[in-house]
């Protein structure tokens, strides 16, 4: 009796603690690992841009925001240790030596719980904090959770064959204190926002001076004179200054200036020109940092401000309109109506619409406002006017063009002379320094 009882023991001791289960779990930690890899590369080298996240999206607002850090270092990061420590310790799951086994199953059950704990909190941040969902984090989240839960669903069997009471109160409370000490590094070492691209594209085509008439594309040809009672055309769209056209670097033709708004002085020695689009939060933190910069160098800087949505209605380029760019069509084009009919109004307009960088006004009332300005029939028909249509088309290839120079879609863009600064800098102060150094003002 006591050789068959050492017998059973014996073969018990043979059979191993998992089964095809972990195999299972391995495949899924992988997957979450490789997809967390590549946000890190995006993060860090890309500076958050990656296939499917493309400007102002959900993804980039996650990967861009401070609460993709934690202690200065990436939250991806984080996660890749937390997925590659699950991954590799399963491997050390053996009935061979119970003493090592029980510890394994102790720091499993651990990192398990973390793992869903990081999940709960991260998915949380970004519907509380962030208000957006990057798909890649989600996806990662959603991979290495499930890992998790098929391995504590065989956690209390492998358990009871290593003769250990599992304490899930302790591992939660544990797995818990961990996740507190990655949420509280965000605060504890913030991360400082990313010096944003610049990318020299070189002198264009068009910058030679000889004949300025050349440089300007078909559509900007066209001269705007203010209409008369029997003019046929379909709005009186004005214009009471000829300012010098502006070449886009490493293109073939410069944007009529005159059909654009500019903040500053028409005479200002240097001239910017910055690709923004309302309903960008990107957008409307530069805008801040441009009109403060405008009004240190006083006299000395100017900003051609190109309207550009971001929106698949009025943008080829765009294939899926992004829930935060909604009507962005509407109002790049209400931007360019407005400064067309009464150009000497614009700047109130603009810091009207900006006096709050952080929201966007609601349409309708964007519209009351400029129809109070210009007049709401003279409105109606400029925002169907073909001049309107034609520069917005025009405002869409210098982004397109930009982008496929630089590598880069981000947006905003702020052209400076022959280069271009993708994305806003990290403050004003880190604005007017790349101004002072590019442009050489004082």
């Amino acid at each position: 009796m006591g050789k068959a009882n050492r017998e059973r023991v014996k073969q018990a001791n043979q059979v191993p603690l998992t089964g095809s289960w972990i195999h299972a779990v391995r495949v899924l930690l992988f997957s979450a690992a490789i997809i967390t890899v590549y946000l890190a590369l995006s993060t860090e080298v890309k500076n958050g841009e990656a296939p499917g996240c493309g400007p102002d999206s959900e993804c980039d607002k996650v990967l861009t925001s401070p609460w993709a850090y934690s202690l200065g270092i990436p939250v991806s990061l984080l996660g890749l240790g937390l997925y590659g420590a699950f991954f590799f310790t399963t491997f050390s799951l053996r009935i061979g030596d119970q003493q090592k086994a029980r510890r394994t199953l102790n720091s499993l059950m651990l990192i398990s719980l973390t793992v869903l704990g990081a999940a709960i909190w991260f998915v949380g941040v970004q519907a509380i904090a962030i208000r957006a969902f990057c798909p890649y984090c989600c996806t990662a989240h959603a991979l290495a959770s499930l890992a998790a839960l098929i391995f504590l669903s065989q956690a209390g069997r492998i358990g009871s064959r290593l003769s250990v009471r599992l304490n899930y109160g302790g591992g939660i409370g544990v797995a818990l204190a961990l996740v507190t000490v990655i949420a509280a590094g965000r605060f504890i070492l913030p991360k400082v926002q990313a010096e944003p691209k610049i990318v020299q594209l070189g002198q264009p085509p068009t910058n030679a001076p000889p004949d300025e008439t050349k440089l300007l594309s078909k559509s900007a040809q066209t001269p705007l004179v203010e209409s008369k009672p029997d003019s046929q055309s379909s709005s009186p769209l004005v214009t009471t200054t000829q300012r010098k056209p502006f070449p886009v670097p490493k293109a073939n033709f410069s944007l009529d200036t005159n059909r654009l708004p500019l903040l500053g002085l028409a005479d200002s020695p240097h001239r910017i020109a910055c690709l923004f689009d309302y309903t960008c939060h990107h957008c409307r933190q530069l805008h801040n940092y441009i009109r403060g910069a405008i009004n240190t160098f006083s006299g000395q800087l100017s900003c051609i401000m190109i309207p550009m949505p971001l929106d698949a209605n009025c943008n080829a380029l765009i294939k899926n309109t992004h829930r935060d760019h909604v009507n962005a069509c509407n109002y790049a084009k209400i931007c360019l109506a407005v400064h067309q009919l009464s150009p000497e109004k614009y700047d109130a307009f603009d810091s009207w619409l900006f006096s709050d960088h952080k929201t966007i006004k609601p349409l309708a009332i964007v519209r009351e406002h400029a129809n109070k300005l210009v007049g709401s029939g003279l409105l109606e028909n400029a925002l169907t006017d073909e001049a309107v249509q034609k520069q917005l088309n025009q405002n869409i290839r210098v982004y397109e063009l930009n982008s496929k120079n630089g590598r880069n879609s981000s947006m905003p863009q702020t052209i400076i002379l022959d280069r271009v600064m993708f994305g806003p800098p990290p403050s004003a102060a880190a604005l007017k320094s790349i101004l002072k150094q590019t442009l050489g003002l004082k």
